[in-house]
């Protein structure tokens, strides 16, 4: 699929609602992390969306350049690699976050992995994100998956084991479905690429992110 030149965008002018939505943005994102020191870190230029949510009982550590989309939820301990899109809606959720097979306990009772002591195995899961990973729209992720380098995840997946780096997964449970490039001259080409890129992110848009040197 052919992309129009995003080059001929990032030099129209800068007009006081594009900035005023930059701002806004940056502190949205800021609003969010406050209070979170005790399980959360983060690297450069993270994007929050409107209403995401964040919690985890030990750990949520998230790199550079990542993106997570309006309403999703982590739940989770989890770690995000850098350069990652997170779409709108996405959740992180733990796989045992109650104990179900408790004798006499109704579920809505059941010990919760909060109240647990940080030895506890359950307390260690997490859903590892490795780098350039892109989480479609409303999908889910549970606790003890790692979704491998620059895979992709489709839209409305349920992802319940390991997906592969540079697979594309897609369906309930997720299943792979093809691959993110034809071979594997492509593949490196583009981690060769990467590596020796600088990426630079804009609140106020796509159109004025850059890629430092600009790939021909």
């Amino acid at each position: 699929m052919d992309y129009p030149d995003a080059s001929r965008w990032r030099n129209s002018g800068n007009t006081v609602k594009v900035l005023l939505l930059a701002t806004l943005r940056r502190t949205r994102t800021m609003l969010r992390v406050l209070g979170k020191k005790r399980f959360f870190s983060y690297g450069k230029d993270l994007h929050l969306g409107a209403n995401v949510r964040l919690w985890a009982p030990d750990k949520l550590q998230i790199g550079d350049n990542v993106y997570i989309g309006k309403d999703s939820l982590i739940e989770c301990n989890a770690t995000i690699g850098n350069h990652c899109l997170i779409a709108n809606r996405v959740a992180f959720v733990g796989r045992h976050d109650h104990d179900f097979r408790q004798i006499g306990i109704p579920v809505r009772f059941s010990i919760w992995i909060g109240d647990l002591p940080s030895s506890a195995a359950v307390r260690r899961e997490e859903v590892a994100v490795s780098d350039d990973v892109w989480i479609g729209y409303g999908a889910i992720l549970l606790t003890g998956v790692t979704v491998g380098k620059g895979a992709i995840v489709a839209a409305g997946s349920v992802v319940t084991k390991n997906v592969e780096p540079y697979t594309i997964v897609a369906g309930n449970p997720a299943i792979k479905v093809g691959l993110r490039f034809r071979g594997e001259d492509e593949l490196h080409r583009h981690e060769a690429a990467i590596e020796r890129s600088r990426f630079i992110v804009s609140e106020k848009g796509f159109r004025y992110c850059m890629v430092v040197p600009t790939l021909e």
